[in-house]
């Protein structure tokens, strides 16, 4: 037997030789993982868009079954199917992203993956009965498990492509799952035609399942490839409080905000752009061609998404320049509601593309480098419990909006308050690249560099000065100091 198996030091040459096999198992294995959690998200992004594909067929139905529900109120129900999605979603993610940091985020990823198929079952059912309580009580659960099921994932994929190419994963991830709305777009609205909206919602059903076998499956690798290559777990023993929240970086703060503002303006507008196209800019076309050419103008947005975040996140990686691009998607997305009434729908899609492709791909990378690591699926976690609450409110403040006029007109003030949260952005972007830049420019670093560069425990001190005076020497109230200012 070798020196291995006596006990004895392995020689230099063959220990090297083996950490280097380790570390090429270890690559194979984080790809595989990555394909996997990409796979876990293309049903339940799916699941959740065909409401918003199908909203004008869904209201033909529903109007037309004899239940005297008026136009307006079906507005105010449709809304709900995503308030109630997100509202359930302005604490979870917070209470299981600590969970997440405490107690791992395999065993939450397979429960969270669990209450998606649960969920899309329940609102299926619940179409079939006419039944919006039971519909809604659907989006709920399946709200439950969507959105944080995406913070531990982004946590797991972290793990394996923390200071290499995290950018260019959350891209994948974030790209193939949103390969799954540009695929409902199109197929929805086919399927209903030949097979009604239940037809749809049972596909959608079917995809929701294949992605919880495909979410356990990286939880397992996950755990397996971790131990054979040791890498260390992402847990911590430590107790993140709500203290530690509230001392977290203004520069997060900052990000939060700007995510809270860009995604109010994006996916709220994305599920009501089929009945807005319809009764605009294709209303001079057949009912069913208008809803088809609607569907296909749609796509483009996630489409656009799909295809351009890997590259866009690769180039992040080796170039940086993140506070470059949230302020250039958030003037873009100002400009594109600006002329939203003078342009073909696939060339507000496509715009509304590239703000969706620059923005979060940016973003979400840039929240590692703001906090520590035992914090991060904390951070992730309140991050999403915001973007939430407005995803919450912005639904039902878009079906009151609608509700007060009749027709092509009742979208105008919608459109305006969309313009609003674009004008919001740039401002928010502008002041994140003011305290980026005290901060040394971490947000604006490669990848590599940028790692290097990120918070640490001892990094984080409190919101206000320890003193009535000045602050204590080295220490700015509410920001991040040492390694940033160090890598300037």
């Amino acid at each position: 037997p070798g020196p291995r198996a006596r006990g004895g030091p392995m020689p230099h040459g063959q220990q090297r030789s083996a950490d280097d096999g380790m570390r090429d198992a270890g690559g194979r294995a984080r790809w595989a993982i990555l394909w996997l959690t990409c796979g876990g998200l293309f049903g339940q992004f799916f699941a959740f868009d065909i409401p918003s594909a199908l909203n004008d067929q869904m209201k033909s139905v529903v109007l037309s079954q004899g239940t005297k529900m008026l136009a307006s109120e079906y507005h105010k129900y449709f809304g709900l199917l995503y308030s109630v999605y997100s509202v359930p979603n302005v604490v979870l993610p917070l209470a299981l992203g600590i969970a997440v940091d405490r107690c791992g985020y395999r065993a939450l990823i397979v429960l969270l993956a669990l209450c998606v198929v649960v969920g899309q079952v329940i609102f299926t059912l619940g179409w079939e009965a006419s039944s919006w309580s039971t519909m809604l009580l659907g989006r709920a659960v399946f709200g439950f498990g969507g959105e944080t099921l995406q913070i531990a994932q982004n946590c797991l994929l972290f793990r394996w492509f923390k200071g290499r190419e995290v950018a260019l994963a959350l891209g994948l991830n974030l790209s193939v799952a949103r390969g799954g709305s540009v695929v409902n777009d199109v197929l929805s609205p086919f399927v209903a035609r030949r097979w009604g909206v239940t037809g749809a919602l049972w596909l959608g059903t079917v995809l929701c399942v294949a992605g919880f076998a495909l979410n356990v499956w990286s939880a397992v690798m996950d755990k397996r490839e971790g131990e054979r290559t040791r890498l260390a777990e992402a847990t911590s023993d430590e107790h993140v409080s709500m203290k530690d929240v509230m001392n977290m970086p203004r520069l997060y703060w900052l990000l939060t905000a700007l995510c809270v503002v860009l995604y109010s303006a994006i996916l709220p507008f994305n599920n009501i752009a089929s009945g807005y196209f319809v009764e605009t800019a294709f209303a001079e076309q057949p009912r069913a061609q208008a809803q088809q050419s609607a569907g296909n103008a749609l796509s483009v947005l996630f489409l656009v998404s799909a295809l351009g975040t890997p590259p866009f996140g690769g180039f992040l990686d080796m170039m940086g320049r993140r506070t470059h691009f949230l302020l250039f998607s958030s003037l873009l997305l100002t400009l594109t509601y600006a002329a939203i009434a003078h342009v073909p729908p696939v060339l507000t899609t496509f715009c509304l593309g590239c703000v969706y492709t620059a923005f979060a791909g940016a973003l979400w990378p840039a929240f590692a480098l703001t906090v520590p690591q035992r914090m991060l699926g904390t951070a992730y976690g309140f991050a999403v419990s915001l973007q939430n609450a407005g995803l919450a409110v912005v639904p039902v403040v878009v079906g009151w909006l609608q509700s007060r006029k009749e027709g092509a007109g009742r979208y105008q003030d919608v459109m305006r308050m969309f313009l609003s949260f674009g004008l919001a952005g740039v401002a928010v972007s502008l002041l994140v690249m003011r305290v980026n830049a005290d901060r040394g420019g971490v947000l604006d670093k490669p990848s590599g560099e940028a790692d290097q560069c990120a918070a640490s425990d001892d990094e984080i001190v409190p919101l206000r000065p320890p003193t009535k005076g000045l602050p204590a020497k080295g220490k700015v109230p509410g920001a991040v100091i040492g390694r940033g200012q160090a890598c300037a």
